[in-house]
């Protein structure tokens, strides 16, 4: 630690006591034999006897420190197969005490010393060190703000109280400082910060979720974390719902599981999603937004308006959860049977091959009220090509239990990524017309128009609020990502189906 006032001579006197009464070390054998290691390795040791043990190894280990690692390597030869005993672990803390561990190595210390000199001139550093220390140290009188003012600051991180769960406080200012700099610096001063953090204790999913807070404090963009919301229905009772939830985090695994419960009513299913909508809130707080809620349901429930049910943020207002959150519902069935991924892989390779694709023909299929196409009919059509990737559906066929001749379960089979389905009944001359308009624009980005529509549309007063378009859309949409953290969290499922 820096700013230990105890002079050398005494932390050297201190040592020797340490090592004189470890057993074994009083004898003659292992102190000249660590000895005779050392002239081989540096010169040799001129050390007159006293007879008295504490002194003589006093005065042998002044004379090793006289040698660049001279007294690393004595101790080290010393202390050879006593390394786990609690006696030597004193001895490691009292060589600390004379080499204390500094954060950085000189290389590091250089390279940030000089990202940090080199800040955009509107970033004072001293208010965003004080979020991380508990004062700052006076700066230079001759240059407050220039190189030697932030080489104090630095010199002020070394004892900086770490707290459990969290990145060390160094990283975590350079990450604030780094959110506010120009492009070029900023990713430098993150470069900086992925090298450094092994060296300070900092995993990557830590520097990760440290870097989105700063992002968050500034008002800048950062990947959002997922609620993933697993509900099926029981199968000799309907009314009756199974739920679990799980919050996923950017480059994180799933958290321990959030709900696991059985409900015996459609309110007490929303009402369980409510208290967990609030659990993750409280537990991502200013992380929480952008948080995407995805509902993974078997076919049954497929059209189930998981968008609409009622959630109560603490002190605020009730409102649909899908005007607060981009809500997608994914296919439970097409994730338990592994072996319709590779259409949809193939859908989504052509989305991103293909990045400025919109929401029209070839890549969207409208499906006109009334008709149900045959099964096979979409099967023989759909299950080779790269389009479509969205299907409309103003009048989306129910689930009759009888999964063979069910449209929407071939839809998902050849791999459709996106299924908008209305599920109001009627209308539907009008709606085509608004719900093209509504959503028009590249498909990639039709999560975030779907969420607006739900979130502004009682407010817009357009033909749309006529039709209650934003309380009837259902958005199924299935990504890589959204296998991938169902997967996560779920495992590796050895059946598919609707119940559990």
């Amino acid at each position: 630690m820096r700013g230990a006032d105890t002079p050398r001579t005494d932390l050297f006197w201190e040592l020797a006591g340490l090592i004189a009464r470890i057993p074994g070390l009083s004898q003659q054998l292992p102190l000249r034999r660590a000895a005779e290691s050392f002239t081989e390795h540096f010169g040799p040791l001129d050390v007159e006897r006293s007879g008295i043990l504490r002194e003589d190894l006093y005065a042998t280990l002044r004379q090793c420190d006289d040698y660049p690692g001279g007294l690393r390597f004595y101790l080290d030869t010393l202390g050879s197969g006593r390394t786990g005993i609690l006696a030597w672990a004193a001895v490691e803390q009292m060589y600390l005490r004379l080499y204390p561990e500094t954060l950085l190595t000189p290389d590091q210390r250089d390279e940030l010393l000089a990202l940090l000199t080199s800040r955009a001139s509107a970033t004072p550093l001293g208010p965003i060190a004080l979020r991380f220390l508990p004062f700052l140290p006076p700066p230079p009188s001759d240059d407050p703000t220039g190189k030697d003012a932030v080489a104090q600051l630095l010199d002020a991180f070394e004892d900086a109280l770490l707290m459990p769960d969290e990145a060390h406080p160094l990283l975590s200012f350079v990450e604030a400082v780094a959110v506010r700099q120009p492009p070029l610096l900023e990713a430098e001063l993150r470069t900086w910060s992925d090298r450094v953090a092994p060296r300070l204790g900092c995993p990557r999913e830590l520097l990760r979720r440290v870097r989105a807070r700063e992002a968050a404090r500034s008002g800048r963009p950062f990947e959002p974390s997922r609620l993933l919301v697993e509900i099926v229905a029981h199968p000799a009772n309907p009314d009756e719902y199974q739920i679990r939830g799980w919050l996923l985090a950017p480059g994180e695994g799933p958290h321990s599981l959030l709900a696991d419960r059985r409900v015996p009513s459609r309110p007490a299913l929303e009402e369980t999603v409510a208290v967990l909508h609030q659990t993750v809130l409280d537990r991502l707080g200013e992380l929480s937004a952008g948080l995407r809620v995805e509902f993974l349901l078997p076919r049954a429930l497929l059209w189930l308006d998981v968008d609409q049910f009622m959630v109560r943020p603490a002190g605020s207002v009730a409102r649909p959860i899908g005007a607060d959150h981009t809500v997608l519902v994914r296919s439970r069935d097409r994730f338990h049977k592994r072996y319709w991924w590779p259409a949809l892989h193939r859908r989504l390779a052509w989305l991103e091959s293909n990045p400025g694709g919109v929401f029209e023909a070839p890549a969207v299929r409208y499906v006109a009220p009334g008709l149900h196409p045959p099964p096979d009919d979409l099967l023989s059509q759909l299950r080779d090509g790269d389009t479509p990737f969205c299907f409309v559906l103003l009048d989306p066929p129910p689930y009759d239990g009888d999964l063979a001749a069910d449209p929407v379960y071939v839809l998902l089979e050849v791999g459709i990524p996106a299924i908008v389905a209305l599920r109001r009944r009627g209308h539907h001359a009008d709606a085509r017309p608004q719900l093209w308009n509504l959503l028009a624009g590249r498909l990639d980005a039709l999560p975030e128009r779907v969420r607006h529509l739900r979130g502004v549309g009682s407010c817009s007063g357009g033909p749309a609020v006529t039709l209650d378009l934003h309380r009837h859309v259902t958005l199924v949409w299935d990504s890589q990502d959204g296998l991938e953290g169902a997967e996560a969290a779920l495992g590796h499922p050895p059946t598919g189906g609707g119940h559990p």
